[in-house]
């Protein structure tokens, strides 16, 4: 007697119901600017008895004097380790460890920050002291020679890890060393910083009006935490704030390659494009176009040399915004044996991009991809507060936040080969390698002319 060749009940997939569209209607708190020019976000949270805060400080790395690049960097990292007028810097630390709280401040590019976290019963002390680190920080001279040590010796070990070196020097060829998109702190520029110049570069940045505060956690009422910072920085005087005017962004429009010797176990690739000024509403389909391209373990780039040709386990794209002119970029790290054939199939993804349209399948799953990932950026109301804050830092419109979905949404196939075909010049990528050229299967002067660099 013959089986019955249907599958088994429990076999079948089970029927399940088509899911509807996110929808994705974030709250939106409460925006006050006080009587100095500070713009303050609040959003109340109850859930635990903890509140956040994050002060948006419009500098960044970009803003360093050419002589002096790292100014900013030292300075954004002393206003709290190197003490205040009220407090000193073990003052601030053991209460902090004491109260289970911290308060930190960073600078990156385009920003520098300040965070706090504190237990809602003893916000009071902790916002005391985060308010005289930004306001008024005192640069302790032993704890300055401690940080230029620090930073000093973080130049020293900078080529340690090859592929964030890789990175770091593609970007600098790309822009060009002398530009801030591009520079990075040295020895010399460094030990030029005085303490007087981290003073001057505090009084200009650090100032009311040139702060966005974002403000979630256990509080009463808008007005209660209100009146707690008019409380602490009502009495900040505004100030006229200085800028240095940023050298327009100037790249080839020509194939470039760049090869930086080193006996490594792998080779490191980098390929470089022009992307795009912020705000331009090609973000959208590009975001789309790169997490197709290379956004994760089903992107194009991992399932061919990754998965179907083995020949990195790390691969990946993305794309940067800048106020100029921003670079989409693509990575790889592979076997040095395999560096031309891992190289010669980027472009080749690149290049099917501008050539081909995209199956509407393989944009929908992109798509679902960005906005599921977006959504779960907000896991609680500091997330969400905090990057509507930063929206505004970045100049974006008050409602990006709110259509970001809807606008992803609107990609389909044809504005994906539409923006590749506009921004994809693979013929005319700049490309950056790190490895040694003895082991290459074949030479990169296959690629274009090659610029020698020396690891530095």
């Amino acid at each position: 007697m013959s089986l019955p060749s249907a599958a088994p009940a429990f076999a079948l997939p089970p029927s399940l119901p088509e899911l509807a569209a996110v929808d994705f209607k974030p709250p939106k708190g409460e925006r006050v600017v006080l009587d100095n020019g500070m713009v303050v976000y609040l959003m109340r949270d109850n859930t635990l008895p903890v509140v956040h805060m994050t002060a948006y400080i419009r500098t960044g790395k970009l803003n360093d004097p050419l002589e002096k690049i790292g100014l900013g960097e030292l300075t954004a990292g002393l206003l709290k380790d190197g003490g205040t007028l009220k407090y000193r810097p073990d003052e601030i630390d053991k209460t902090l460890e004491f109260l289970a709280a911290s308060v930190d401040t960073h600078i990156g590019i385009e920003e520098a920050r300040a965070d706090l976290t504190s237990l809602k019963k003893d916000l009071d002390t902790v916002l005391d002291i985060y308010a005289e680190v930004l306001m008024r920080p005192a640069f302790s001279p032993d704890k300055v020679n401690l940080r230029r040590t620090e930073t000093l010796e973080m130049i020293r070990r900078r080529n340690d890890n090859p592929g964030r070196a890789a990175v770091r020097e593609a970007l600098r060829s790309f822009y060009g060393p002398a530009h801030p998109y591009g520079w990075r702190s040295e020895e010399a520029t460094v030990k030029a910083v005085t303490i007087e110049d981290m003073r001057a570069y505090h009084a200009n940045y650090y100032r009311p009006n040139n702060i966005i505060l974002a403000v979630a956690g256990d509080f009463a009422s808008y007005e209660e935490m209100i009146a707690k910072l008019k409380a602490k920085f009502g009495a900040w005087p505004r100030g006229k704030v200085k800028f240095p005017v940023i050298p327009p962004v100037q790249i080839r429009d020509k194939r470039q390659v760049f090869h930086m010797e080193k006996d490594i176990a792998q080779a490191y690739i980098v390929i470089l494009q022009k992307g795009l000024k912020r705000h331009d509403p090609l973000e959208y389909p590009l975001t789309v176009t790169n997490e197709i391209l290379g956004g994760g373990l089903s992107s194009r780039l991992a399932s061919e040399i990754r998965s179907r040709q083995g020949l990195a386990y790390t691969v990946y794209s993305y794309s940067a915004k800048k106020p100029d002119l921003g670079y989409s970029l693509a990575y790889c790290g592979t076997n040095p044996a395999t560096t031309a054939r891992a190289l010669t199939e980027m472009l080749r993804q690149y290049a099917l991009l501008t050539r081909e349209a995209c199956p509407a399948e393989e944009v929908a799953r992109a798509r679902d991809s960005i906005v599921n990932s977006f959504v779960f950026r907000f896991p609680t109301p500091f997330e969400l507060i905090t990057e509507r804050a930063s929206f505004e830092y970045y100049g974006y419109t008050a409602d990006y936040l709110d259509n970001y979905v809807e606008n992803i949404a609107r990609t389909d196939s044809k504005s994906v080969l539409e923006t590749s075909q506009n921004l994809f010049k693979p013929e005319d990528a700049m490309i950056f390698v790190i490895g040694n050229s003895k082991k290459f299967d074949k030479p990169l002067s296959g690629f274009g002319p090659v610029t020698e660099l020396k690891e530095d």
